[in-house]
């Protein structure tokens, strides 16, 4: 599969975004979240409501990572979202996912750690792309 196309788009609604949000990530940030849209550009599954049961099938990096990437997306921009969790639930569910990965091998992976910390701020930085979403309310 090419994923120049996808590379591409995600770098530039990444671009957009910061510029809208105001907000600008470090390139490691940056580049994560660019190869994260690029990875799930045409992904239709969205984690169950109940995100919290997809850790009992993880077992590795990527299997935490997806569960994180899942998160970040829903929590941005509302898509498959439960109506029976609170606000946050994503989120939290998003920072615990991308911990387990950084764990999840040793010696353990930073940049996984700095994503679940900066979880909040990743999701603020997608976000504007959600359609009718002013920018000045994040």
């Amino acid at each position: 599969m090419n994923w120049q196309p996808y590379l591409k788009a995600s770098w530039e609604l990444v671009m957009e975004s910061e510029g809208k949000s105001q907000v600008f990530l470090d390139q490691e940030l940056e580049a994560y979240l660019v190869h994260m849209m690029a990875r799930n550009f045409r992904k239709t599954q969205f984690p169950p409501d109940i995100v919290c049961l997809e850790f009992s099938r993880a077992k590795t990096k990527d299997d935490y990572r997806d569960i994180g990437d899942s998160c970040l997306l829903v929590d941005a921009w509302d898509v498959k979202r439960a109506r029976l969790v609170e606000r946050q639930y994503y989120e939290k569910m998003g920072q615990i996912a991308y911990a387990r990965a950084a764990i999840a091998t040793r010696p353990a992976d930073e940049l996984f750690d700095r994503i679940a910390r900066q979880f909040g701020l990743l999701s603020r930085v997608l976000r504007v792309l959600k359609p009718g979403v002013p920018h000045y309310a994040l």
